[in-house]
């Protein structure tokens, strides 16, 4: 690895690091007689190299320094409208509040959202946890399959479904609107449902313009009905207990979207 180069002494010492001591300063300072130090002894910024990716470079086998006494930190995204990434904050504290108008992070503009909505928790044993805090609409979670039992909600694209069957042979769909309930789809009986936009060749169509033409299935197990996501646009769904996150985890809050990302414990 080349040493960049660093404050001397006239030219006495040719190694040494970037930063000296401040008694090297000081004889700079005495030695250029105008308060500042000779021009020739700063270190350019761009001639300095990046020792973390040359050490890694050297030894493979070594890990980027971490600390060990503080607890980790978790990284939460705040995903921008139409993409998949947006504006990070840091979680560096125990407890992290999401709300309209509380809370560590606030989203002041999204009225679906409830004034205190949900946190972030940190276990005690190590990793996090997600909860609601008794919002209007909850919170869900992204999957790729979910169990459904009776009552169960879930959404795709925009539209927000609660899954209907007090008989295993009898299978509604329910829009859950703002206020109230809005259309109730009849699923035929069948072990494979499908689901997509309208339009399509699924045997629920749903007016949505952000449901995938085939966007979920429905299938009849042993076990009971499950739910498969197969859209672009994700399967979420709306957490009734508090749940761990012990790897990067997508959940929704109002129409706001988060990616939360824990660093390693």
């Amino acid at each position: 690895m080349n040493t960049p180069d660093h404050i001397t002494d006239q030219g006495q010492h040719s190694e040494g690091t970037a930063f000296e001591s401040f008694d090297d300063w000081a004889q700079l300072l005495r030695q250029s007689g105008n308060g500042e130090p000779p021009t020739e002894h700063f270190v350019a910024r761009d001639t300095v190299t990046n020792s973390t990716a040359a050490n890694a470079a050297a030894h493979p086998d070594t890990p980027a320094f971490r600390p060990t006494l503080r607890r980790p930190m978790a990284l939460l995204q705040i995903v921008d409208d139409g993409h998949e990434d947006g504006e990070t904050v840091r979680i560096r504290g125990d407890t992290f509040v999401i709300g309209r108008s509380e809370g560590d992070l606030v989203v002041p503009h999204d009225i679906s959202m409830s004034t205190r909505h949900a946190k972030i928790d940190r276990l005690s044993a190590g990793g996090w946890q997600l909860a609601d805090l008794g919002s209007a609409r909850g919170t869900c979670v992204r999957v790729t399959a979910a169990r459904l039992k009776n009552g169960l909600q879930f959404q795709i694209g925009s539209t927000r479904l609660r899954f209907d069957s007090t008989d295993p042979e009898a299978v509604w769909l329910v829009e859950v609107l703002a206020h109230g309930e809005g259309y109730r789809y009849q699923c035929p009986a069948t072990t494979a449902i499908t689901l997509g936009r309208i339009g399509g060749d699924c045997h629920v169509m749903i007016d949505d313009p952000f449901v995938s033409p085939v966007h979920a299935e429905l299938r009849h197990t042993d076990r009971g009905w499950k739910i498969v996501n197969r859209g672009l646009n994700g399967l979420w769904v709306k957490i009734e207990a508090p749940v761990k996150m012990t790897a990067t985890s997508q959940f929704q809050c109002g129409e706001q979207r988060f990616v939360f990302v824990p660093l390693v414990e």
